[in-house]
């Protein structure tokens, strides 16, 4: 033990000496001895303190405690804790010094610090443990010193924040521990925002509001609001501070609010201790503001209040009932919202004012603008957004009320729905919050009420009634106001008047039994009484009741006075007045009570200027007085209110009308109806349809008028919407459909009027005509017959009736025949012949009724007459015959009328086929009669007498009126048809001719070929009528004629047949067979047996269309004929001919060779067989079948080689054929290049002599001067061509024109034998005069003439060739301009040769020669910018501009050896025609220059003009794969190359301006393919374009590098990084490169380092590149960009300024290798950039000095973009003030030209429409700027915000 305490003693005294560690070691080893002594672990614990151990310290100080309960080691432990700075910790030391703490004032101060700990650590229950005591208990100090005073205060500030702190801790645990118990989850409002945080749900809501509420009322009294008197006092303001003051006073008044609420609850509602606290807290809100300055939440507060104070009732902005009059006496319960209204506004400003970012301030000043000031603008709006967006505003129902009244204002229905909606889960939080207490009923009715006007005006009237019923239900204290809506909706909008009478009743009644709120609900209780009344008038009551209600209203004016009399009660009383009038003096008042009248409107106007129906009435009023200006003016003044009165418009609308001036009228009803149907009124149109059906109506029949059908049943459609039962707008609706040719509609709109008339019992017979009319049309004719006969019974005997009623019945007659029921048939034809009668008794003279009696009578002889069971019977045939007769002769007479009446081809032609029809009755007749003789007919007393004489006078009648017909229409197919068939019987062979020439005029036809059929078949040719039914079939395969026909033929086929073969078993097989078909044909007459000709059908189906010029559709029947006939001559012939028309001249070769040798044996096997038997030619199946006409042989395929029609019947022989065939064998070997065998061929014929001229030897020494020509034996080829024009015979039409293009081809070969020789070329001038002088427009000689001058280098001449040309013909070909500007540029004249290509392009549109012409020489001489010296260098290079004489022929394809592919080259070729001309592709020079014009459109974006010039190099590489253009002059395989390199080229350019891994993967693509060309090509490449492709090389590397280096292709990246950095080594070390290649490489690599974000070691690489080229303007734009993205402006314009001073040098002294173009665009570049740096700092007018000193002298200042950026800079540099308005103006006005200027060189510049668009906006020209903005938009969708924002601010200036 002693050891112990010495240990201890020697410890004590190291501790004293602060030897820590010795104490430590003491302690540490006495310990082990006795670990239950105090001093050691209190040693141990000072040790380790001081040792800063301090773990070990509170360990030892914690032992010693515990063995001894001293305050000493907790002192230790305080002084540990507070350099750990534990609070926890240190507050429990506290704790458990304090009562161990004998020293009072020592006590105390540990009391403050645990207070001030306690604070610190939120331990809100130990502050008010440890401070309640001082402040309240037995511990009070009795000081009264100030500093006493002080300390108490601010004791009672940390006891008030942790009671309060405290109450709200209590408050949510137990709110917890209840939901709990509910098994609701807990959830953080503060995180709800966190993407998938927990939410409850509305009931789980609702459930914890009401928990919440519950606590809150047992919690809230335990408050001691005495503190806060204490605390409130304006003497502590220098105590505490003003955020402690703020606290405290938003504490109480939040304590305040919500015992407020407690008492507002149902379960303790007391309005007197509601109304006391709500005035303590206004109060306290003052004093706070008034004490600290307006804070933010006093502020709040106080709006808030005021928004539960707003009365729904006092708001009255509905114009119909705003009976504030213009003295400015107000009604007084109007006054208290007035007054809420300013206060908010007060409010407010000084809360936006202090606190912008607060967001209720905002919404109370958007909220005063709407209410109050009644301004519904945009500005409103973005206040009340603008709140919205702030913090503390979510919960404004004030602002959902403004903003729900804003929407509703400027009609957006759909928000003004979604607002209410969100302010219904707002209210029903603070209703919830407050325990249900009324506070915020009124914000909800008025709500409410926003959005029942809202559902009514978009016609949702059963949702509105619902919603205010439910009102009324809801809160019955306010019924009269909400029964006064209600009943304005029935009134106004429903139309319901009775239900909205009982309704304004039911607020009367009301009132007489409630008299507490009589005062307050007076002014509707007036209006209720005023409305009845109104409704008296409409509900057309007893003259009793109106006189009742008129002295009421009288006494009612007279005891209120004027000031306090409202609109309505004088518009009633002046409506009351006239309905009292009307009905005494039934049309209309005298002038002096319509004087008084006018007088109680005009009272009522002055009151309410804004009410419509005012100004209708004075209108009316004042038409009724004979003064029309005045009623104009009222009625105008009436639509500018509302558009849609019904009366004013119709009125207005007459007006016009009566004065003429019927544009005025349309434009009325225009803009009426316009409006029904915009946009806007969508959801009110079946309202205002009604209103305005009267104005679709009358537009429709204006629009009828004007012939716009289409828009008339429009109009219509929406009248009937309006008036569906009004039968006008039916029938003007069928009348439109029956323009429309929609007799289906019609005739259904018609029934329709016709079933409203019969619900009337009215009767209309002009209707029941019209549905007649329509069901005839459609072929209803029974319910035709029908209304035929109604009209009839009211209109007897009517002529249109009639004759309607008759063609039904004949069309029903014929239908009934159709179907063999004759019986049926005749009684309607009788019917009909009965009907037709009546009407001709009535009137005789109309051409329609004989003809139609004629139909019904020739119709009669289809039919069968007599019983068919006596068929046989004698009599019975010559009773028939006498009907017949009859019948036929009452038919004849009937057309004899019509053309009687009124002659022309027609009536003709009827009666043309009356007498032949009676001719052919008769004809059967007499041959009846020479079968029975003539004694037995004699005996019949009934029979009438015919003789042969009259039976030919009708043949000749008949004849003579279809040639009378054919005399006046020559051309109909169907005259010369009948008129064969007519001859067919007497005169065959002008029958033929007649078919023929129908045929000719119509070959689409059948029935010509049928009776040409017919007309072969009745003579015995049986294989020509086999031909024509082949092609008769082929236009018509369903025609029943053929097919009887073609079974007939098979027949007689068959019959002959069995008449001339032998008894083989073959020949009867065969025999069978054709038997067969013929039945077939017979039995399958109506199916279409076949779906395309076959055999000889084919033959003329594609000899037609060859003649016809469809040469694609014969070369596809041709050859399908000749692959079924191989051995048909003209089959093959013909054939031929398709391919040389197709250039296909092998195949031509061919099958001309295969016709000739036909005809070879075709010759020897008519030699034997005319050895044989002359008489069987025809069974020789090589012989074409002939028949006789005019003792002449033609054949069908004779028209192939005729010189003549086919008219003449002339018949060639084979020999002749064979020479024709021969002449087109040469041809096509001409063609081929063959010119000896060419030559050989028709050789033979050469020698002949001709005796007379023909245009076959014509045609034969053509074709032979041309082979000579070819053969270079000129002078021969000079004789056979003048052989050629000697043989043109003169009797032909077209031997003029032949003369002319022979004599010109002959100049042309003469000239090309010419050796300088002038005379020959005058000869050759002269020749092509005379050419002219024949025929001015012989344009070939003209163009001709002017080349030979430009050959001899008289351009001059040249020239004045063309221009005699273009001022003497009228009608000129394209070729003439196009020639004329090669001229002008081979005279360097540029300017001129571009106005002929503009005159070109403008006469001639279509011609794609003209916009290339164009387009080459603007790309060569005006973009590119080419001088004079270069042109001529480049024209030599060009084969086809510089030789002269290449110049037109190369135009015209006139040069010998060029094919001629549209022309008629007189040599036996036909022509395609005009029609049908086979489009050529385009070349390659032509593909080229439409890639290279691509790149310089400025209408498209550039990458858009990139990819279609790549789309045409890939088209020219896919399709000539192994071709070039034809201007290069390089061997072929540098030609293949070229369209690689420029597709090289333009991968290139797009890489770089997209920077897209696909577009460099393709440039490497196209690259790598121009490496093996070049590698492949003997060619040597220039180093400009070697070092092109390792520029084009190291960009894709670098790229690709850069752009695919992620994840697993990393290592690939290293190694292309490393690639690229070898390469560009390699081409930095080569020595061979001038300084200008190598800073383009370390430009290169400074592009790496700038993909890696290294700019330092880019911007150090290409200063580098500079120091090497000082004068390299991509390196100064470079090293721009990058102090750019640095925000290093004013070093990016040091660059820039660098840059554009080298430019101008450039510009000033051009080098040989510097293009101009090139420079302007660089200066173009460079100046927008510096320009662009001057915006971006406000320096506009520096940025326009620039501009205009930098493009006064350059011819740039035409630049659309230059025109777009100096008219924005001058808006930019022009503001407006007060002082500068005519400055700023002219300002405007000099930028709006510019963009003007801009949009017409390019209409699809983006930004320009903009900028015009806020120009017009500073002109206030804001209709114009609107539809700028909607063409940028259509631009531009990427400007959509701003365009948005600038038509919101146009909205609002227009509003």
């Amino acid at each position: 033990m002693d050891y112990i305490k010495n240990k201890l003693k020697e410890t004590r005294e190291a501790i004293d000496k602060k030897d820590y560690k010795t104490a430590l070691e003491n302690c540490n080893e006495i310990v082990q001895y006795d670990d239950k002594n105090f001093m050691i672990h209190l040693f141990l614990g000072v040790s380790n303190f001081n040792l800063n151990n301090l773990a070990a310290a509170e360990k030892s100080y914690n032992s010693a405690f515990k063995i001894q309960k001293s305050p000493v080691p907790l002192r230790g432990l305080l002084e540990l804790y507070n350099k750990t700075n534990e609070n926890d910790k240190l507050s429990n030391t506290l704790k458990e010094l304090i009562p161990l703490t004998t020293d009072e004032q020592k006590k105390k101060e540990l009391t403050f610090r645990l207070i001030e700990i306690s604070g610190f650590l939120k331990d809100y229950k130990t502050t008010i443990d440890f401070i309640s005591p001082i402040l309240f208990g037995d511990e009070k100090s009795s000081d009264d010193s100030e500093q006493s005073k002080t300390d108490r205060i601010k004791l009672l500030e940390k006891f008030e924040e942790a009671n309060y702190q405290n109450y709200l801790n209590t408050l949510k645990t137990k709110i917890d521990e209840k939901l709990r118990e509910k098994n609701i989850p807990i959830v953080d409002y503060t995180k709800s925002h966190v993407l998938g945080a927990i939410q409850h749900t509305p009931e789980q809501k609702q459930e914890r509001d009401k928990i919440e509420f519950e606590l809150n009322k047992s919690l809230i009294n335990n408050f001691n609001l005495k503190v806060y008197e204490e605390l409130l006092s304006k003497n502590n303001i220098n105590i505490i501070t003003n955020e402690q003051m703020v606290r405290i006073y938003t504490h109480f008044i939040q304590i305040l609010i919500s015992k407020r609420r407690i008492y507002g609850s149902e379960e303790n509602k007391d309005e007197e201790k509601q109304k006391q606290l709500c005035k303590e807290i206004k109060e306290n809100c003052e004093r706070m503001n008034e004490m600290l300055s307006t804070p933010i939440y006093s502020l709040e507060i106080l709006i808030n209040l005021l928004e539960e104070e707003f009365n729904f009732n006092d708001d009255d902005d509905d114009e119909e009932d705003n009976e504030v009059n213009q003295k400015g006496k107000e009604i007084e319960n109007n006054k208290s919202n007035n007054q809420i209204y300013e206060k908010i506004n007060e409010i407010s400003n000084v809360l936006t004012n202090k606190y912008p970012n607060r967001g209720l301030g905002w919404i109370g000043l958007g909220f005063y603008k709407v209410f109050k000031l009644k301004d519904y603008s945009e500005q409103s709006k973005q206040l009340i957004e603008k709140g919205f967006s702030n913090a503390g505003s979510t919960d404004s129902l004030l602002g959902y009320l403004a903003l729900s009244k804003w929407y509703l204002k400027v009609e957006n229905h759909e928000r003004v729905r979604d607002i209410v909606k969100k302010s219904m889960i707002v209210y029903e939080q603070k209703q919830r919050s407050v325990g249900g207490a009324d506070y915020f009923n009124n914000i909800f009715i008025k709500l409410q009420l926003i959005l029942v006007e809202s559902l009514s005006f978009n016609c949702n009237f059963e949702l509105a009634s619902s919603l205010l019923e439910s009102l009324i239900k809801k809160f019955p204290i306010h019924f009269i106001p909400l029964t006064f809506s209600q009943g304005k909706l029935n009134f106004y909008s429903i139309k319901d008047y009775k239900k909205s009478k009982e309704l304004f009743q039911s607020i009367i009644d009301e009132s007489s039994n409630d008299n507490n709120n009589l005062q307050i609900n007076k002014k509707i209780i007036e209006q209720s009484r005023i409305y009845l009344i109104w409704l008296q008038i409409l509900l057309k009551e007893s003259k009793e009741s109106l006189i009742k209600s008129k002295e009421n209203l009288k006494e009612t004016i007279e005891l209120n006075g004027e000031i306090s009399n409202g609109y309505l009660i004088y518009y009633v009383y002046g409506l009351i007045l006239i309905e009292l009038n009307q009905n005494d003096q039934g049309s209309g008042c005298d002038n002096e009570i319509i004087s008084f009248i006018i007088q109680q409107f005009l009272k009522s106007a002055k009151l309410n200027p804004n009410h419509s129906d005012t100004f209708a009435k004075l209108g009316t009023l004042y038409k009724k007085m004979g003064q029309k200006e005045r009623s104009k003016k009222c009625y105008q003044k009436s639509l500018q209110l509302d558009i849609l009165n019904g009366e004013a418009g119709f009125e207005l609308g007459e007006i016009y009308a009566e004065s003429g001036q019927t544009s005025l009228v349309m434009s009325l009803y225009k803009e009426i109806t316009d409006f029904c149907l915009s946009s806007k009124q969508i959801k009110r149109f079946p309202i205002n349809v009604v209103k305005c059906s009267w104005a679709f109506y009358r537009l429709a029949i204006y629009q009828m008028d004007n012939k716009d059908i289409h828009n008339s049943v429009l109009s219509l459609l929406n009248a009937i919407k309006g008036e569906p039962l009004n039968e006008s707008y039916w029938r003007t609706l069928a009348e439109a459909y029956r323009r429309q040719f929609k007799y289906v509609a019609a005739l259904k709109s018609l029934k329709k009027a016709e079933e409203i008339l019969d619900n009337e019992n009215r009767i209309a017979t002009d209707i029941n005509f019209q549905i007649a009319t329509l069901s005839k049309t459609l072929g209803l004719y029974d319910d035709a017959i029908n209304e035929y006969d109604r009209v009839l019974k009211q209109l007897e005997n009517n002529v249109p009736s009639l004759k309607g009623k008759a063609e039904c019945l004949l069309q029903l007659s014929i239908e009934q025949y159709k179907f063999r029921n004759f019986r049926q048939s005749l009684i309607h034809l009788q019917l009909a012949e009965s009907s037709i009668k009546i009407a001709l008794e009535k009137e005789n003279n109309f051409h329609s009724l004989w003809r139609l009696y004629a139909d019904i009578s020739g119709y009669f002889l289809n039919l069968p007459n007599g019983d068919d069971d006596n068929n046989n019977n004698n009599n019975n045939k010559n009773n028939n015959y006498n009907y017949l007769v009859e019948k036929s002769k009452q038919s004849s007479n009937a057309y004899f009328n019509c053309v009687r009446i009124h002659s022309n081809a027609h009536s003709l032609q009827d009666l043309s086929v009356g007498y032949f029809n009676q001719y052919i009755i008769y004809k059967n007749y007499l041959k009846q009669q020479q079968q029975q003789g003539n004694q037995q007919l004699e005996k019949e007393k009934d029979n009438i007498k015919v003789t042969r004489e009259e039976t030919e006078n009708l043949l000749k009648s008949s004849i003579k009126c279809v040639i009378e017909a054919l005399n006046l229409s020559p051309s109909d197919p169907m005259l010369w048809n009948l008129l064969g068939v007519v001859l067919m019987d007497k005169f065959p062979a002008q029958s033929q001719h007649a078919l023929i020439k129908s045929i000719q005029l119509d070959s689409s036809k059948s029935e010509p070929y049928n009776n040409l059929t017919l007309l072969y078949f009745e003579y015995g040719f049986i294989e020509q009528s086999d031909k024509s039914l082949m092609i008769a079939k082929n236009n018509n395969v369903d025609s029943i004629v053929s097919w009887s026909l073609q079974g007939l033929i098979n027949e007689v086929k068959s019959s002959n047949k069995n008449n001339n073969s032998s008894t083989t078993t073959t020949t009867t097989n065969n025999s069978n067979n054709d038997v067969s078909t013929g039945r077939e044909d017979y039995n399958y007459i109506d199916n279409a047996l076949e779906s395309s000709p076959i055999g000889q059908g084919l033959l003329g189906y594609g000899i037609t269309s060859l003649l016809e010029g469809y040469s694609e559709t014969s070369y596809s029947v041709l050859y399908k004929y000749v692959e079924l006939n191989p051995n048909s001559i003209e089959g093959n012939n013909s054939l031929a001919l398709i391919y040389s028309h197709q250039n296909d001249y092998e195949n031509s070769e061919k099958h001309f060779k295969s016709a000739l040798k036909l005809l070879s044996n075709s010759n020897s096997n008519n030699n034997n067989n005319n050895n044989n038997n002359n008489n069987n030619s025809s069974n020789n199946s090589n012989n074409e079948s002939k028949i006789t006409v005019n003792n002449t042989n033609c054949s069908i395929g004779s028209i192939l080689f005729s010189d003549k029609p086919l008219n003449d019947g002339i018949e060639f022989s084979n020999d002749e054929k064979l020479k024709y065939v021969k002449i087109n064998l040469s041809r096509t070997q001409y063609y081929l290049g063959k010119f000896e065998e060419a030559l050989d061929t028709i050789k033979p014929y050469i020698t002949q002599s001709t005796s007379e001229p023909s245009l076959s030897n014509s045609i034969l020494f053509e074709l032979v001067s041309l082979i000579y020509c070819k053969l270079n034996k000129l002078n021969e080829s000079i004789d056979a061509m003048k052989k050629s024009i000697s043989q043109i015979p003169k009797s032909i039409e077209t031997a003029t024109i032949r003369k002319q293009n022979l004599l010109f081809t002959l100049a042309k070969i003469q000239y090309s034998c010419n050796n300088g020789n002038n005379k020959q070329i005058d000869t050759i001038v002269k020749t092509l005069e005379a050419i002219i002088t024949i025929d001015k427009r012989f344009y070939k000689a003209w163009y001709y003439l002017a080349a030979i001058h430009i050959d001899c280098g008289k351009n001059n001449l040249a020239k004045n060739v063309l221009i005699k040309l273009q001022t003497t013909v009228e009608q000129l070909e394209f070729n003439s301009y196009l020639l004329l500007s090669k001229i002008h540029l081979l005279d360097n004249e540029i300017e001129e040769a571009r106005k002929q290509l503009q005159k070109l392009i403008h006469l001639f549109p279509l011609e794609p020669i003209g916009w290339t012409s164009l387009a080459e020489l603007e790309m060569k001489y005006f973009i590119n910018n080419c001088s004079g010296n270069n042109n001529n260098n480049n024209n030599n290079n060009n084969n086809e501009s510089g030789d002269p004489c290449n110049l037109p022929l190369s135009l015209l394809n006139h040069s010998l050896n060029k094919k001629q592919r549209q022309e008629y080259s007189g040599m036996g070729q036909l022509s395609v025609g005009p029609d049908h001309k086979v489009l050529q592709p385009p070349t390659i020079k032509e593909l080229e220059t439409i890639a290279k014009a691509n790149l310089y459109d400025l209408q498209s974006p550039w990458t858009k003009c990139l990819d279609n010039a790549i789309v045409i190099m890939k088209r020219i590489i896919h399709s000539n794969p192994l071709s070039t253009s034809n201007n290069s002059n390089n061997n072929n395989n540098n030609n293949n190359i070229q369209p690689w390199i420029h597709l090289q080229n333009l991968l290139y350019w797009r890489s770089l301006y997209t920077d897209s891994k696909e577009d460099w993967e393709s440039t490497k693509s196209c690259w790598n393919v121009v490496q093996y060309l070049i590698s492949s090509s003997t060619t040597t490449s220039t180093e400009q374009f070697k070092f092109q492709q390792i520029l084009i090389e190291l960009e894709f590397k670098l790229a690709l590098s850069i752009i695919t280096g992620e994840g697993e292709n990393s290592t690939t990246t290293a190694n292309d990084i490393a690639e690229f950095d070898k390469l560009i080594s390699n081409y930095q070390k080569q020595t061979n490169y001038t300084n200008d290649k190598k800073s383009v490489l370390l430009s290169l690599e400074a592009k790496k380092y700038l993909r890696h974000g290294d700019k330092v070691k880019a911007l150090s690489i290409l200063k580098e590149a500079l120091k090497l080229e000082p004068t390299s303007i991509p390196i100064y734009h470079n090293l721009c960009d990058i102090y750019q993205s640095n925000d290093q402006l004013d070093a990016s314009l040091l660059c820039l300024n660098r840059s554009l001073l080298i430019l101008k040098q450039q510009q000033q002294q051009p080098s040989p290798s510097t293009n101009n173009n090139n420079t302007n665009g660089l200066i173009l570049t460079t100046l927008s950039k510096i320009i662009r740096i001057y915006c971006i700092q406000k320096k506009f007018k520096d940025a326009l000095k620039l501009l205009d000193e930098n493009l006064n002298n350059n011819n740039n200042i035409d630049n659309p973009v230059i025109k777009l950026l100096k008219g924005i800079l001058i808006i930019g540099s022009s503001k407006l003030t007060n002082n500068n308005l005519k400055q700023f103006t002219n300002d405007m006005k000099n930028a709006l030209n510019l963009f003007e200027e801009s949009s017409t060189i390019n209409s699809k510049l983006s930004l320009t429409n903009f900028y015009s668009a806020v120009v017009q906006f500073n002109l206030k020209n804001f209709n114009l700027s609107d539809i700028l903005l909607q063409k940028e938009l259509n631009l531009t969708p990427s400007l959509s915000l701003q365009i948005n924002s600038l038509q919101e601010k146009i909205k609002q200036f227009t509003k």
